[in-house]
């Protein structure tokens, strides 16, 4: 299944090496538009007329618009695929294989490469590091083969991830609120918490152009991702992690708001969650700071019925999950 926005440049590439893949029982491909503008429904339906097209009549985001595909989609295993990318031959094969081995995998991610530098990773699996956020593990780093065993990993990548039917039917698709980035990294946090487990699988090889649809280091970027990263700490996080993490966010904020004040015009420098490929003034950013903090404020009772709900159902202990932190500083330290 391809999730579609206004990416019709990149549905040839994408869509060809798609209908290539070779699957014992067939495959069904499908692709939903996300109300693209840019003639990408009309292409797919008179190019690939055996692609099943399910078109939305609104931008509904990453997470709402896979998680109406996977409502039309028929098979035992979803798979998600982006639309910037060329998955390599035996790829989804890779995926069913492994999925099947095992009653408890909930998911199987692939091994992602930069489309542009095939030899560099982007993504062997996601990290989730000890200030609760979710990073792409061996990003950046050459391929010489270190990451070329199957393996456990804490979460899944929505780039180009396997998911189980009866994991979905269980613990639900992605969250809705998130709209894009971090819906991955919740959804596989969930996943563990109820007693799924997550696999890599290197041989399923997909080389991706990464940001292709949205711009990385935005403010819209910006916003999403702090928010999300909160939201998802909210959910699943265990009580003190919480606190920590909503206490250095609330400190972030307080001091950007100062750095707009008497440093007007100069671009943050170090915090932990500052990016720092960012062109975002002390302004701007004391500005995400605020909407976060009232979209949280907003969405507050939604997040902490969510957090009853999956801590009523969990099977795994916190401590099983804490295992999985990976220090943020030895992290920065790459």
């Amino acid at each position: 299944m391809v999730l579609n926005y206004n990416g019709r440049r990149y549905l040839d590439r994408c869509m060809e090496a798609l209908l290539a893949q070779d699957l014992e029982g067939g495959l069904e491909v499908l692709l939903v538009d996300n109300a693209s503008t840019d003639g990408s429904a009309e292409y797919v339906r008179a190019r690939f007329p055996e692609v099943h097209l399910i078109e939305s009549a609104n931008n509904l985001g990453f997470a709402g618009g896979n998680n109406l595909g996977m409502r039309h989609a028929r098979g035992r295993y979803v798979v998600l695929l982006n639309n910037d990318t060329r998955v390599r031959p035996g790829w989804l094969a890779a995926l069913v294989e492994t999925a099947s081995a095992e009653p408890d995998i909930g998911a199987v991610t692939s091994k992602v490469v930069f489309m542009k530098q095939p030899n560099m990773i982007q993504n062997a699996g996601v990290l989730l590091l000890s200030d609760g956020s979710g990073a792409d593990r061996g990003a950046g780093e050459e391929d010489s083969g270190q990451y070329d065993r199957q393996e456990e990993v804490f979460g899944a990548c929505g780039c180009a991830m396997l998911l189980k039917r009866e994991m979905l039917e269980q613990i639900g698709g992605f969250d809705i609120a998130f709209f894009m980035y971090y819906e991955d990294t919740d959804l596989s946090w969930r996943m563990r918490l109820w007693g799924w487990r997550i696999v890599y699988q290197p041989s399923a090889v997909v080389e991706h152009v990464h940001s292709g649809t949205s711009v990385e280091w935005s403010p819209f970027f910006t916003f999403h991702v702090d928010r999300n990263r909160l939201f998802m700490i909210l959910k699943n996080a265990p009580p003190g992690f919480v606190l920590r993490s909503f206490g250095w966010y609330g400190w972030l904020a307080a001091q950007g708001a100062a750095r707009a004040l008497f440093r007007r015009g100069r671009r943050p420098s170090g915090g932990a969650t500052w990016p720092t490929k960012a062109s975002i003034s002390p302004v701007s950013r004391a500005r995400i700071h605020l909407h976060v903090l009232a979209s949280l404020m907003r969405y507050l009772p939604e997040m902490l019925a969510k957090r009853r709900r999956i801590r009523r159902g969990r099977r795994v202990s916190e401590a099983e999950i804490m295992r999985w932190l990976y220090a943020r500083r030895r992290w920065d330290a790459r």
